[in-house]
C-alpha cells in the first residue's frame, strides 16, 4: 500500500540545511563565541552561515537560520585531528511553546581556497608572535586543558600528539580542513531515521565515476514523499545506502498506538545509564521532578541533547515547561543568570566561557541560584545536587526495581567504586547514602557487569534474592533472576575437581553467559524494549503515588471560559488531605512536587478532560491506573507498600509489519555529476522545488 493510498499526518522532514564556510566572506571571528584571541586560531570559533535550505519556507514552520546554524560556530582542523563526522540532534522552542527537532551531521572537507590557508597561516604567525612576547595572556587552551607556556614556539617543536602540536598550522605541511553541517529539521524525533539518512547521505556522494542517485534524489524523496505515520501505523521508507553501488536500505518507522503504548521516544536510555549509573539517574531525575536549575556539562553535543531528552522522557505523565535548551548556544549564555528552573547543556569548551575553569575543573557558575542547582559532567561522570534534596519516595527499592532491569538487558554501568562523587554545592557534607528524608550527594554504584568473573562471583550474582523480597541492606546489591539449573551443575562438577572456583574466570569457562553482539537494527530494537521497560517502571512509580489522586480533586462548578479566567486565584486540588494519606517519610518529597507547575500543569488538564480536551500524557496515566486498580480490586488500592511494574516486561510491537510504504528515491536530476569531491554546498534548487500541496501541516 502506499502513502497516497492512506491517509497521513504531516511531512517527515521540514527542511534540508547546509551550513558552513562562506568563501565569499571569508575568516570572519564569531563575536557570539566570547573573546578566543588568546587560544591558537584553530581553536577559535569562526562566522558560519547557512549556505542553502531546501525548501525556502514552510508557512507551519518559518525557517530560523539563526537557530539551525552551528551553535559554537565554525571549526577548523588539520589532518592531526580525528576527522570522522560526527552526529548530535538538537531541539528549537519557539515563542509558543512547541518544538521541533533538528539533525546535525558535522563532516570535515579540504580547504583548497588558498585565501583561506593563507589567512589562516597569518593567523597562526601572529599568534605566535604575540605570545612568544607575552603581549597576549595564555589562558585557557582548549587542547590541553593546562595553561599554555609563553615561549610557545619551543613548545610547537613537540611530539605531532601534544596539544600544542595539534593547535599549530603549518601552510607548508599540513592540509587544513573545515567543518560543514548537513542537517534535517523535523517535527518529531526520529533520531535513528534522520542519523541514517545524514550519515549514509554522506557516505553515498559517489567519489569517482559510477552508479549512485545524486544528493537531490534522496533529500526530495524524505522531505516531499515520505510522511508521518498516525497513531498506531507503521511506514517503511528508503534512506541512502552506505556506498553509492547500493540499492537503498529500507527502514521501518512506527507512532505508538497511545495510550495503550507510550508517546515516541527515539533516544535509547540504554546509553544515558551506561554514562551515569542508576543512583545518579534518579538523583538527577528528582531534581528535574522538583524544577530545579538543571545544568548539563560534556564534550560531545550528542551526550548533551541525549541525556536531556532521555530525563525529561521519564517525568511521564508530567511534562519540563521551563526553559529547555539541552544545548545551548553561544547568544544564550545570558540564559544562565535567569533566577527559573530550567534545563540546559553547555559544551565543555563552551564552558570555559561561562566558568571559572581552575585546576580542579569548574569551579563557579554565574547562575541565579547555586543553592537550587543541579549540576552534571557527564564525561566523568560526576553530579552537584541542591541544597538538602528530599529523598525520593521508596527510592532503594526503586533502585533495585531498575538495576534488575539493566542486568536483564546486560547493560554496561559506569566501572567505578561506590565512592562520594562531590560535595554539595553549599559545601556540607552528608552521607552518600542513606534512609533519611534529605540527600545533599549522590554515588556511583559499583561497576556493573565487570569484565572478568570468577565463579564465586557469579555464585553470589546468581544467588541474589528474588525483586519482591524486603530492601537489601546494601544500597548496591541488585536484584537478578533465580539460579540456572545449568549453571548449578557446572558448578557443582568444578568442586567436585578440587578446584577453587575464586581462582576459575567465568568469561573463559561460561561464554555463553557474555553478551551476544548485536547488529544496530538488532539492538536498535533491543533498545526500544529497554526503553519501554524503563519507562513503564518510571511511571509505575507516579501511578503507585497518585493511585487514588482523582479523590483530592477539586472540580469546578463553574463552565469552561469562567474556569479559565479564574483558574489562577482557585484552589484544584487538596494537598493536604493528600499529604495526610502519605507515609510521613514520603511527605518532604511530595509536599514540594505538589507545588511544581508540572503538578499544577497536570491537575489542569483533569479538569480541561470534562469540556472534552484531552490531554495525551494524562490519556496514558489514567489508563494504567485503571488497568492497575482492575488488577488490585478496590480493596488492594491503599495502604500498599512498594510495588514492581507490571508493564516492564512487554516491548510493543516494535517490529510491526509497515502498513504503509513509500516508494524507493527516483534521479531528480537529468545529468547527475560523474563524481563529487565535497559534498555540494548548494543542491540543484529546481530539483529539489516543493511539489503543489507539499506544505502539510502536522496534526494538533
Amino acid at each position: 500500500m502506499s502513502a497516497s493510498d492512506l491517509s497521513v499526518g504531516c511531512r517527515f522532514a521540514d527542511y534540508f540545511v547546509i551550513s558552513g564556510l562562506d568563501f565569499d566572506s571569508g575568516l570572519e571571528p564569531d563575536r557570539l563565541c566570547g573573546d578566543n584571541l588568546h587560544v591558537s586560531p584553530l581553536d577559535r570559533s569562526y562566522k558560519g552561515k547557512v549556505l542553502a535550505h531546501y525548501p525556502d519556507n514552510v508557512s507551519s514552520n518559518p525557517f530560523d537560520e539563526h537557530a539551525v546554524c552551528m551553535a559554537t560556530g565554525l571549526q577548523f582542523k588539520t589532518q592531526k585531528h580525528c576527522l570522522e563526522p560526527k552526529f548530535h540532534s538538537f531541539v528549537v522552542t519557539k515563542e509558543n511553546a512547541s518544538r521541533y527537532y533538528g539533525f546535525s551531521l558535522i563532516i570535515y572537507e579540504e580547504v583548497r581556497n588558498r585565501n583561506i590557508c593563507s589567512a589562516m597561516h597569518t593567523l597562526q604567525a601572529m599568534y605566535i608572535t604575540e605570545l612568544s612576547s607575552g603581549q597576549t595572556p595564555p589562558g585557557y587552551r582548549k587542547g590541553s586543558g593546562k595553561e599554555s607556556s609563553r615561549s610557545l614556539p619551543r613548545s610547537f617543536k613537540l611530539t605531532p600528539h601534544t596539544g600544542a602540536a595539534l593547535t599549530y598550522y603549518d601552510i607548508t605541511k599540513d592540509k587544513l580542513f573545515v567543518a560543514k553541517s548537513i542537517s534535517l529539521i523535523c517535527q518529531y524525533p526520529f533520531v535513528r531515521v534522520a542519523q541514517l539518512f545524514l550519515e549514509n547521505l554522506f557516505r553515498s556522494l559517489p567519489r569517482q565515476p559510477g552508479p549512485g542517485l545524486s544528493p537531490e534524489s534522496y533529500v526530495y524523496n524524505l522531505l516531499y514523499e515520505v510522511p508521518v505515520p498516525l497513531i498506531g501505523q507503521a511506514l517503511r521508507l528508503y534512506l541512502p545506502p552506505p556506498e553509492p553501488h547500493l540499492d537503498p536500505v529500507p527502514v521501518v518507522i512506527r507512532m505508538p498506538n497511545v495510550p495503550e503504548e507510550l508517546p515516541l521516544l527515539d533516544y535509547p536510555l540504554r546509553l544515558m545509564f551506561s554514562m551515569l549509573g542508576v543512583e545518579c539517574v534518579v538523583q538527577l531525575f528528582a531534581c528535574v521532578l522538583l524544577e530545579n536549575q538543571v545544568l548539563l556539562r560534556s564534550s560531545d553535543y550528542n551526550k548533551l541533547m541525549l541525556v536531556a531528552e532521555c530525563i525529561v522522557s521519564l517525568l511521564l505523565p508530567f511534562s519540563w515547561a521551563h526553559v529547555y535548551v539541552p544545548i545551548l548556544p553561544a547568544p544564550l549564555y545570558h540564559f544562565l543568570d535567569a533566577p527559573v528552573p530550567f534545563v540546559m547543556g553547555l559544551h565543555a569548551d563552551s564552558a570555559a566561557i561561562a566558568m571559572n575553569v581552575g585546576s580542579n575543573g569548574p569551579r563557579s557558575i554565574a547562575l541565579g541560584s547555586e543553592a537550587n542547582l543541579c549540576l552534571v559532567d557527564i564525561d566523568k561522570p560526576d553530579i552537584q545536587l541542591p541544597e538538602e534534596l528530599p529523598i525520593f519516595p521508596h527510592r532503594t527499592p526503586f533502585i533495585e526495581e531498575l538495576n534488575h532491569i539493566l542486568d536483564k538487558f546486560q547493560i554496561q554501568r559506569p566501572e567505578t567504586e561506590p565512592t562520594k562523587l562531590n560535595v554539595p554545592i553549599n559545601g556540607t557534607s552528608h552521607k552518600y547514602y542513606n534512609d533519611s528524608s534529605m540527600s545533599s550527594s549522590c554515588t556511583l554504584p559499583t561497576g556493573g557487569m565487570r569484565r572478568k568473573h570468577s565463579f564465586h562471583d557469579v555464585l553470589e550474582w546468581d544467588e541474589a534474592r528474588p525483586l519482591n523480597a524486603s530492601p537489601p541492606s546494601s544500597p548496591t546489591r541488585r536484584a537478578t533472576p533465580p539460579r540456572s539449573e545449568a549453571l548449578q551443575r557446572i558448578v557443582d562438577i568444578v568442586r567436585r575437581t578440587g578446584v577453587n572456583i575464586d581462582d576459575v574466570d567465568a568469561d573463559t569457562v561460561m561464554p555463553t553467559l557474555k553478551k551476544k553482539v548485536l547488529n544496530d537494527e538488532e539492538q536498535y530494537y533491543e533498545d526500544v524494549r529497554f526503553n519501554n521497560a524503563i519507562r513503564e517502571t518510571f511511571l509505575n512509580r507516579f501511578v503507585h503515588i497518585f493511585l487514588m489522586y482523582e479523590n483530592f480533586v477539586i472540580m469546578p462548578d463553574q463552565d469552561r471560559e469562567s474556569w479559565l479566567s479564574s483558574r489562577e486565584s482557585m484552589v484544584n486540588f487538596d494537598k493536604a488531605s493528600f499529604l495526610s494519606d502519605q507515609p510521613q517519610r514520603h511527605r518532604p518529597f511530595l509536599s514540594r512536587f505538589l507545588e511544581t507547575q508540572m503538578f499544577a500543569t497536570l491537575i489542569d488538564n483533569k479538569i480541561m478532560a470534562n469540556w472534552g480536551e484531552y490531554d495525551i500524557n494524562l490519556q496514558v496515566f489514567e489508563h494504567r491506573i485503571k488497568a492497575v486498580k482492575r488488577r488490585l480490586g478496590e480493596g488492594g488500592c491503599a495502604g500498599r507498600g512498594y510495588s514492581v511494574c507490571a508493564w516492564s516486561e512487554t516491548g510493543g510491537p516494535v517490529a510491526a509489519a509497515a502498513e504503509l510504504e513509500v516508494g524507493a528515491p527516483a534521479e531528480r536530476l537529468p545529468h547527475r555529476a560523474a563524481y563529487y569531491r565535497a559534498f555540494p554546498a548548494r543542491l540543484d534548487a529546481a530539483a529539489l522545488a516543493a511539489p503543489p500541496a507539499a506544505d502539510a501541516r502536522c496534526p494538533p
